[in-house]
Order: structure tokens, then C-alpha cells, then sequence
């Protein structure tokens, strides 16, 4: 209950018996004269600071040589034809291509470019003969998008579409005379809503199922050559459960409950009019099951194995999936009847991703591979050759020559937790570096080697890479993911933190340790910086959560109960509060230096968390440390600024940590051609 409401005044709450209070509530609304003036007055101090770094010219040109390189993504194999999406050097934006596989003639099929440098295009889906595309169309840098359809012959663009909102599922109709989609626009009703929409008919879209909206609550079509799916994620008792609802193609009035009330995680897969599902049901890293059209389970399809399953694709009778134990990856092949097929060759000491597929059938899986020096390299694996193949290299000029250590550090309750430290090559591991850390430790999400062009430019300019792999990730299955999520989640924040001090006694650090992290891995290093502001000298915050007393009211955050918990929860609250790092600045702490970076186009972490917490961070005698605000209008969570402001905002970071950690901008021979 508010016990104070005034707009321009501190709130407090009383909550489950604690009383909250909330300074900077106001500036939660965006529309305010009052925030508007803030973010003016944020827009000045962070020019004069960035005006202050004199090496910013020397790092814009070297951001511009690792990011303004050809860069090929999205590859699809349909029908005889490459689909692709492509940017070349010195655009903005990359444009959507075909290439004929007979006779190797590439066409543009759509080019953002006329609409603007702040809009980008992807693949979406492609039909299963290769006659239809359609495109996603996102303006800035949020999760919305609105869906176009094009003739991939004649080029031309349909004028049927969807309207700007969170794209929930897509098909075309058999007949490819339309198409049915589930999407939700900010108007959307009462109720999530499937649609078929028929090319050129000016009727209203006729909806084909229905299910009501509660918070949190979403609505997923699942698609295949027979079948429609409805996947229907709600709370129940305090816990999201999933329904799954059939229908034939041929008959989208009927439809049968497969599933209710299931608990998650639980992913059903139509395939070839039958119905599968990745299941860890007594089987924590993963299990394929087959199920009968009345939700019985038939079979173990693929038993759990020694690695826990990262991603899963089924194309024609295979199925490919890529494991991964004791961070490292392998990727499996199965037929539809379980037979294991064997292994497809993959490189080593790297992070592995396959990626999506379009239809149900298909000749050939892509995937990709990075690594802490290797930028991303594109595969195609051929199934009737069994063989993959290079389809495509990101060449920077540029790649740090270094050296890679494993090693294992005592967290606070004894737990042995795995670090990989990162150096330049030819330094050894002392305490003169500075020392660059992050990490993520939460959703399951797994920190492999991945190539980072930020670390790659701190790493030529002498900085050791430190990577703590804590609880709340996955890379250890799902019991590390367990360990750190909801009510545990300080064990995770207390991991990072004990990474911190482990690298202080061993003597791997100077004085100058600095954190970043962009989302969950924002709430990271703001948790470990209010509660250990002595061990960090710089923290670079990207996009983050920071009010976990109100995160779940902002946008479609409340689908993140289960990974962090809810208010309405008095163990949750407790959990939540204690560990908020907005509730959790003291009056009297200089806190390290800290650039923020957010926007108003981020829909998923809401940049109100961004405000607030700088607001109250800066408005305190004590902080006498830099706090810098670099706010975009246009920035949202989705990576897909155009090529100039992205360049500017990878030379501002590294700025900031070089200005921060005494880190001179000189440039030495630490590197090598990454495409040799």
C-alpha cells in the first residue's frame, strides 16, 4: 500500500510488512516535462565527459575497422535457392539476397536502405517451395516488428501485412494463398488471437483461436505441413504452465487440447503430422519424447546424454542437436526413429550455435562457430554428403594474439566455480594488468567463448579478459541454472563477486578491475558493485534491470517471474529486495565509475531502471566517481543500430574503461589477420 503519492516527492511503499521507498519514481514516466529535462541535462554531462577522452578519434577508427566489414547471417537452403541477409562495407544496414544454387546469380530482394538508417530488415520465413518470403521490419531498436510479404520471382512487394508488434508465430497456408500468424500489437484485446489472412481479400482476418490474456500470459502458432499448434504459456498457482491445443490444416475451427496446465519447461514440436517434445522431465539436461495426439507420451526418442541440450532442429527424417558438456560443444544427428546417425565434424574451443531452418523439409543444417579470437564463421553441413562445408568468413583485419588459462575459485559457500582468463599474448598473468570481467549467470544462458570486438580492443590494449562462469548459467545444466535463479539469486551475484576477490588474493589484478554486462548481466554487475564497491574501479552497464521491486510492471517483464520471482510473493519480495541494487546505494560510498547506456525504443529492459538508478547514484554528496548516462532515443535491446552509431557507441565504452582504468591508447602489434 502507497503511503505517500505525490508525483515530484520520494514514494513509499509498505510491502509484506517492509516499507519501500522509491525517490526517483517519477522519472519512471517517460513523458514527463520533468524527465525530458533530466535526460537533456544527462545529454550534457555525457558530451563533456566523452569530450574530455582525447583518444576517442584513434578508437572510432579502430571500432571501424573490426565492425565495417562484409557481414553475411540468416542463410537459408530452399528450394534450389540461398536466402540470405548481407551487409557490405560501408552500409548501414544489411538487405535480404537470393542466390540461385544452379547457376550462382545473386539477386537484392529487399533493401531497407530507402526507409531509413534506423530500420532494418531480417528473414522471417520462407515458404516451403522458395516462392514467398516473408521479412521482418523493425524501426530502431526494440523487439517490435511489422511483417511484409514478397514475391521472391518477380521481387514484388505484397501489399498484405502485419502491423508493427511482438511476432508470436507465422505459417503460409498450404495453398499459399495467405497466410496464418499470431502477433501482438500494444492495442492487442483482451484475448491472444491465431489469424488467417488471405492475400488480397479485404475481409477482416478471421480468427482461427482464442485465449484469454492474463499477465504474463503469451500465445505461440506452431506450424507443420499438417498441422497448426497453439502453445498457451500462463500463471497458474503462482507458476507459468503451458497448454498446447492441435488443429488440422484443413479443418482450423477444430481444434484439440494436447496438453493442460503442463509445468515448463516443456517445448511440443510438430513434425510431419506428429507431435514431439524436449523434455526434461526426470531428465535434467534434456530428453526427445514422441506423444500421441491425446498428450500420452509413446517414447523416448533420444534418451539424455552426458551433455545438456542447447538447441534442437528436425529437417526432413533427421534431427540435429547441439550439446554441450563442460563447455565444450558437439552436435548430434538422429533419425526420426531414434537411430543415432553419428556426429557432424565441428571446431573445438569455441561456441557452436545451429541455426534456424525454414519447412519441413530440407538437404542441409547451417551453423556457426566464434571464439575469443575467431570471429563468426558460417557452415553449411550437406546431409546426403555428410560433410560441412565453409559458407562464409567475417574477415576483420585485426585479431588479438593471446593466451587462454582455466582455472577454479572458491565461492562464498565453498562451491568451486570455473574461470577462463584471457591475456595478450606474451604477458603473463600478474597483478600490472588491468583486468577487464563479466559474466551472466542467469535464464540458463551458457558463457562460452564467444568473439567480442569490445574485448578484443581492450585486449590489444593490454588488458587481461576474465570469465567467471557462475551459477544461474547454464553451462553445467540445469541444476547450475537452479542454483542461481529466483530466491537464489544472490548466490549467483555472490559467485561474481567472489571471482572479483580470488583474482585480488592471487594477485591477477591491479588495483584496476572493471565489470560490464548488458541485461540480466547488467543487474549483475550493478549487484556486485552496491555490494562490493571496493573491488571494482569502473562499471560499464548496458541496458539492464535494476528496480527488482518493480520490474515485473514495466512492458512484458512479468513473463521473467520465473527466472527471478514475483512481489506478490513474501519470500520472493524478500529475495528480490535484498538484493535490488536501486534499494541498495548508501548515502555515504563513492561508488567506482559508470557509464550507463539505455533508450527509449527498449521494450524488453525498460530504460525507466536506467534512469532511477543513475538519478540516485549522481544525486548524493559523496559520489565524487563519474556516473555518465549515454542515452539514445533510438537504442532499444535488439542489436540492430545502424552501422555509424554502432561505431560510436563501441568507441565510447572503450573510452570510458581506458579513461577510467588509466589505460593508455596505443596500439601495438598484439594481432594478426583473424582470416588467416
Amino acid at each position: 500500500m502507497p503511503l505517500t503519492n505525490s508525483i515530484h516527492t520520494p514514494v513509499e511503499e509498505l510491502i509484506h510488512g517492509v516499507v519501500v521507498r522509491d525517490p526517483y519514481r517519477w522519472l519512471e514516466d517517460r513523458n514527463l516535462p520533468e524527465t525530458e529535462e533530466w535526460l537533456r541535462d544527462q545529454h550534457l554531462r555525457c558530451e563533456e565527459y566523452f569530450a574530455d577522452c582525447i583518444d576517442l578519434d584513434g578508437l572510432r577508427k579502430r571500432a571501424r575497422e573490426y565492425l565495417d566489414i562484409e557481414v553475411v547471417d540468416q542463410p537459408a537452403r530452399v528450394a534450389g535457392r540461398y536466402f540470405y541477409r548481407r551487409r557490405d562495407r560501408g552500409q548501414e544496414q544489411a538487405s535480404i539476397y537470393i542466390r540461385d544454387m544452379t547457376s550462382g546469380l545473386e539477386r537484392l530482394l529487399v533493401d531497407p536502405a530507402a526507409v531509413g538508417p534506423f530500420t532494418s530488415v531480417g528473414i522471417h520465413h520462407v515458404s516451403d517451395d522458395g516462392s514467398m518470403l516473408a521479412y521482418e521490419l523493425k524501426r530502431d531498436g526494440g523487439d517490435r516488428k511489422a511483417i511484409y510479404i514478397v514475391d521472391v520471382v518477380s521481387g514484388y512487394i505484397l501489399p498484405d501485412s502485419i502491423e508493427t508488434g511482438y511476432a508470436r508465430g507465422f505459417c503460409f497456408t498450404s495453398d499459399l494463398r495467405g497466410f496464418y500468424y499470431c502477433h501482438e500489437v500494444l492495442e492487442s484485446p483482451e484475448e491472444h488471437l491465431i489469424c488467417v489472412h488471405l492475400f488480397g481479400e479485404p475481409a477482416e482476418d478471421q480468427v482461427c483461436f482464442r485465449a484469454p490474456r492474463t499477465r504474463g500470459s503469451r500465445l505461440l502458432l506452431r506450424a507443420d505441413g499438417i498441422h497448426l499448434g497453439a502453445l498457451y504459456v500462463h500463471e497458474l498457482d503462482g507458476e507459468f504452465v503451458v497448454d498446447f491445443w492441435v488443429a488440422r490444416r484443413d479443418e482450423t475451427k477444430i481444434w484439440n487440447c494436447v496438453l493442460a496446465n503442463r509445468t515448463l519447461p516443456f517445448g511440443p514440436i510438430l513434425k510431419q503430422g506428429r507431435l514431439f517434445a524436449l523434455s526434461y522431465e526426470h531428465a535434467s539436461r534434456g530428453k526427445l519424447v514422441e506423444l500421441d495426439l491425446a498428450g500420452t507420451e509413446i517414447r523416448t526418442v533420444i534418451a539424455e546424454q552426458a551433455g545438456t541440450v542447447r538447441e534442437l532442429i528436425m529437417l526432413g527424417d533427421r534431427i540435429f542437436i547441439n550439446y554441450l558438456d563442460q563447455l565444450e560443444h558437439s552436435v548430434r544427428c538422429w533419425n526420426l526413429a531414434g537411430e543415432d546417425m553419428g556426429r557432424i565434424p565441428i571446431p573445438l574451443n569455441g561456441t557452436v550455435q545451429l541455426l534456424a531452418h525454414h519447412g519441413d523439409h530440407g538437404n542441409s543444417v547451417f551453423y556457426t562457430f566464434e571464439s575469443f579470437t575467431q570471429p563468426l564463421v558460417l557452415f553449411e553441413y550437406e546431409i546426403d554428403a555428410d560433410e560441412p562445408h565453409l559458407w562464409h568468413r567475417r574477415c576483420t583485419p585485426i585479431a588479438p594474439l593471446c593466451t587462454i588459462r582455466e582455472a577454479n575459485y572458491p565461492s562464498g559457500d565453498e562451491k568451486s566455480i570455473p574461470i577462463t582468463l584471457v591475456t595478450p599474448k606474451g604477458v603473463g598473468l600478474s597483478g600490472g594488468l588491468p583486468v577487464l570481467m563479466t559474466s551472466y549467470g542467469g535464464f540458463g544462458v551458457s558463457m562460452t567463448p564467444q568473439f567480442s570486438v569490445l574485448v578484443s580492443i581492450m585486449m590489444e590494449l593490454g588488458c587481461t579478459f576474465v570469465l567467471p562462469h557462475i551459477r544461474g548459467g547454464g553451462e553445467f545444466g540445469k541444476d547450475w541454472h537452479e542454483a542461481g535463479r529466483g530466491r537464489n539469486r544472490q548466490v549467483a551475484f555472490s559467485d561474481f563477486i567472489a571471482a572479483a576477490e580470488w583474482l585480488n588474493r592471487e594477485s591477477l589484478t591491479s588495483p584496476r578491475l572493471a565489470i560490464f554486462g548488458g541485461s540480466n548481466s547488467g543487474l549483475l554487475v550493478c549487484a556486485a558493485m552496491t555490494q562490493r564497491p571496493d573491488l571494482f574501479t569502473a562499471v560499464l552497464c548496458i541496458a539492464p534491470l535494476l528496480d527488482m521491486v518493480r520490474y515485473e510492471f514495466f512492458n512484458q517483464a512479468a513473463k521473467w517471474r520465473k527466472e527471478y520471482g514475483t512481489v506478490n510473493d513474501p519470500q520472493d519480495f524478500s529475495a528480490l529486495y535484498a538484493s535490488s541494487p536501486y534499494h541498495h546505494i548508501g548515502d555515504h560510498i563513492d561508488y567506482p565509475s559508470l557509464l550507463f547506456v539505455a533508450g527509449d525504443s527498449d521494450d524488453r529492459c525498460n530504460p525507466a531502471h536506467v534512469r532511477k538508478m543513475a538519478a540516485r547514484l549522481q544525486n548524493r554528496a559523496a559520489q565524487r566517481s563519474p556516473i555518465i548516462v549515454d542515452y539514445c532515443g533510438e537504442r532499444g535491446h535488439s542489436p540492430v543500430l545502424p552501422l555509424s552509431v554502432r561505431i560510436e557507441a563501441l568507441a565510447r565504452r572503450i573510452a570510458f574503461l581506458c579513461k577510467e582504468l588509466n589505460l593508455p591508447v596505443v596500439f601495438g602489434d598484439r594481432h594478426e589477420t583473424a582470416c588467416a
